[in-house]
């Protein structure tokens, strides 16, 4: 009966609140534990900037996927001016070194299409393309020769690197990792955002639960107050006895003066949490009776270890440490790419000349080679480095894997025992709320002292609030337990979202 009473109390303490300082523009709503996790998730800052952030790793994870589609694109140089003077050297006919001058004045307009393609198999591109460049000069006389037109009608072209480094199959590794580390990780943060609504949703409640004890012990305060002013007039208590109730009615007082300013504190951090811009007036009603539930250790622990994005997020750092190494071999010692380019092209001085059938053949081949013959050992310090730095990652995780098991036991360990906590504390309430109402009533009637009175009026107060903590450590490890294994335990079955919707928003 007991712990019912306190969601009564509850609503009760916002309304007596609401009386004494009125609120006539303030709209009131009223909401469970429920309530206020699905609107933190739905309004507050914190689940705002996850889907900000969820939407950036998505577009992130969108641009890796289009390094493998084709490409089309068109570049062009319309407007290009020179004019200059050249030395050019030469040997005449003696066999002595002299120079000419040349003068220059053109003007160039050049434009090219090419389609292309990243190939993931080797790591290298092909792109098939058409240039078109017209060049002017103005220096040349013949009008009939002053303009050339240069055509490549169809030009393939390979780019390949033969060092045994291919870029994009690592990236085929790690970008769907890291876009499914943002998926959990998306997922983490909303229980982030649980917890935090059950921590302010639990500071605001047992504020409320404390100005309705707060109103209740001033209330009692009063009452043998006078009492103890009647009997202090009759002689049947000495003015110690009469002095020091009246102390404990100004602590009354005090008490409740205090925890009007605190509910108002908390009603405020709410508001602000719960992405409230007006005024409004939060009442809370909390459901005392909790759900018979026991996680078990190795089901949590294989969701925990396969979903959790820090246990992704390390998986992910060691491939990208492998992938450094895997670099840092590659450019030790002789490195090799192979550039090859097919095509035909035509030079003319008419538009229609350059487009002329009879085009000749343009083909070219480039292998080139990087022999490091003295680089201050930076290849080999490279590789080491890279080494190094894989092996410490591979370490750290190995160690952060046993702490985040030992996190998940010890959750799961104070979880488990909370509901008996829970009924130890409600038992503990009821217990010394009736014995301070007999201490109350016998205090009436002389057979109690002031001080035996204030023993059981503290140890009253006491037990109430912890019992209203005992209720928020079991939601806060049970929301906790959810963060980090992603496991919905009370409805058995995994946490997820629709990423589709968030994206589209």
């Amino acid at each position: 009966m007991n712990r019912i009473l306190i969601s009564v109390a509850l609503v009760l303490s916002a309304t007596i609140l609401t009386a004494q300082e009125p609120r006539s523009s303030a709209t009131k709503y009223v909401f469970t534990l429920d309530d206020v996790v699905q609107l933190a998730k739905e309004q507050s800052q914190q689940a705002i900037m996850a889907r900000h952030n969820f939407r950036a790793n998505y577009y992130n994870f969108v641009d890796y996927e289009a390094t493998f589609l084709p490409k089309l694109t068109f570049t062009t140089a319309p407007i290009s001016w020179d004019k200059s003077i050249r030395t050019i050297p030469s040997v005449n006919n003696k066999g002595e070194l002299v120079t000419t001058e040349s003068k220059g004045n053109t003007f160039t307009s050049t434009a090219g299409l090419a389609l292309s393609q990243n190939i993931g198999l080797t790591g290298g591109s092909i792109s098939l393309g058409s240039d078109f460049s017209r060049i002017q000069n103005f220096l040349q006389e013949n009008s009939d020769f002053a303009t050339q037109y240069t055509t490549l009608p169809v030009r393939l072209s390979l780019s390949q690197p033969l060092n045994g480094y291919n870029q994009f199959t690592w990236l085929k590794k790690i970008e769907p990792l890291r876009y499914e580390w943002a998926k959990q990780n998306y997922i983490v943060q909303m229980e982030s955002v649980s917890v935090a609504a059950v921590s302010r949703f639990f500071l605001l409640a047992i504020a409320q639960v404390n100005l309705k004890m707060s109103e209740t012990n001033y209330a009692n305060a009063q009452e043998l107050y006078k009492i103890s002013q009647g009997r202090y007039e009759n002689g049947r208590i000495a003015e110690d006895a009469l002095l020091q109730m009246e102390l404990r009615l100004m602590k009354a007082e005090s008490s409740l003066n205090s925890t009007r300013i605190n509910i108002e504190s908390r009603q405020s951090q709410l508001r602000s949490f719960l992405g409230f811009k007006d005024n409004v007036e939060i009442v809370l009603v909390i459901d005392t009776e909790v759900p018979s539930l026991k996680v078990p250790y190795d089901r949590a622990l294989d969701y925990a270890l396969s979903r959790n994005p820090d246990i992704i997020s390390y998986n992910r750092q060691i491939l990208e440490y492998e992938k450094s190494v895997a670099l840092a071999k590659s450019q030790k010692g002789i490195t090799m790419s192979l550039d090859a380019s097919f095509g035909i092209n035509k030079t003319g001085y008419k538009f229609g000349d350059a487009y002329s059938p009879s085009f000749g053949d343009r083909e070219g081949i480039s292998m080139r080679f990087t022999v490091p013959i003295l680089d201050g050992s930076q290849s080999k310090n490279r590789l080491r480095n890279a080494e190094s730095l894989l092996e410490a990652t591979k370490t750290q995780f190995e160690q952060n894997v046993t702490d985040f098991k030992q996190d998940v036991y010890l959750q799961i360990a104070q979880f488990n025992m909370q509901e008996n906590q829970i009924r130890i504390a409600a038992k503990a309430d009821t217990i010394a709320e009736r014995g301070y109402e007999i201490s109350r009533e016998r205090y009436k009637i002389g057979n109690v002292s002031i001080t035996d009175l204030n023993i059981a009026d503290t140890e009253k107060d006491v037990a109430k609030r912890e019992y209203m903590e005992e209720l928020q450590k079991f939601w806060n490890y049970y929301y906790t337990i959810r963060r980090l294994t992603l496991y919905d335990f009370l409805n058995n079955k995994p946490l997820e979202e629709n990423f589709d919707l968030i994206i589209g928003d």
